[in-house]
């Protein structure tokens, strides 16, 4: 891993269409798949050290990588829906794998983890979460779903603050600043006059729709939300909000609060509390949920 290029995804990805890419390893097992949805513009050098962790605690699991940038943000959602079909072909397939009867799958269950990043990566998940549930007339069954820095409730400035990080720097500092405003003051606009729900509501809702998504290893699921109260982009206080919501479901929740790390940036320095989460999730081990006295 640390000496794979920046800019180059390692190990190497079978691209799927724009932004979607699959990894299938020597030997996988079948029914085995990692949702893998990232922040806004995140780099593939941000990317790899998830990838090489995942594959480390699920080596013959493949991954399905979902990328995203601003662009897609703001097309409509018929328009992502239309766009997000690869992947969802892609999760088709590995569920195809294990086949199913009238009541129970006749080949090994599904073993499925979605991991999302900001409202970016939860955004695409919701994508695939209600594409899949209109073709398949049945939610996804997932032993989890890792939540890293959100689902927020993406408040004006913070919407702005986050696309502008996703985009390169140069352009961030001349006319990206006119460019989000533009595309937010549209956005927002549309939402007002009631063309589509607020994405972000849609993506909080979807997320623990039992219509959309379901656990393996329990019916309402299993849930770890990843956050830091010094996040300058995501209100800490809207993810707590979500985890109640998850709870007040039965879902089995866990929240973990890391000190001082920024957006998306809780692994760098917390590698093996972070890691550990992402293997309780996949194995099915118990989540560890403190009272929200003590986060």
């Amino acid at each position: 891993m640390a000496s794979a290029k920046a800019g180059v995804l390692d190990p190497v990805f079978t691209k799927l269409g724009p932004r979607m890419s699959l990894y299938t390893p020597p030997g996988h097992a079948p029914g085995q798949l990692v949702v893998l949805c990232t922040w806004l513009g995140a780099a593939p050098k941000h990317i790899n050290k998830y990838i090489l962790s995942h594959r480390t605690i699920a080596p013959h699991s493949r991954i399905l990588l979902v990328q995203s940038d601003v662009s897609i943000l703001t097309t409509s959602y018929p328009a992502q829906r239309k766009a997000i079909k690869p992947a969802v072909q892609a999760v088709w397939a590995v569920i195809g794998e294990c086949g199913q009867g009238n009541n129970h799958w006749t080949a090994p269950q599904p073993k499925i983890l979605i991991h999302t990043f900001s409202n970016g990566g939860t955004n695409s998940a919701t994508q695939i979460l209600l594409e899949l549930g209109e073709e398949r007339g049945k939610p996804l069954p997932v032993v989890g779903i890792m939540c890293d820095s959100g689902p927020a409730k993406g408040a004006y400035w913070k919407s702005y603050h986050s696309m502008l990080l996703s985009m390169p720097k140069g352009l961030a500092k001349t006319v990206g600043p006119l460019v989000v405003q533009f595309i937010l003051v549209v956005l927002f606009t549309s939402i007002a006059i009631g063309r589509y729900d607020k994405p972000e509501d849609l993506w909080r809702r979807t997320l623990l729709d039992a219509k959309f998504v379901t656990g393996t290893t329990r019916k309402e699921g299993r849930i770890c939300y990843m956050f830091s109260k010094a996040d300058d982009h995501v209100d800490w206080h809207d993810i707590a909000e979500h985890a109640d919501m998850a709870r007040s479901k039965g879902w089995e929740v866990a929240e973990i609060d890391f000190e001082g790390t920024l957006h998306c940036n809780h692994f760098t320095n917390n590698a093996e509390r972070y890691s550990d989460m992402m293997q309780r999730l996949w194995k099915g081990v118990g989540l560890i949920d403190k009272p929200r006295a003590q986060l």
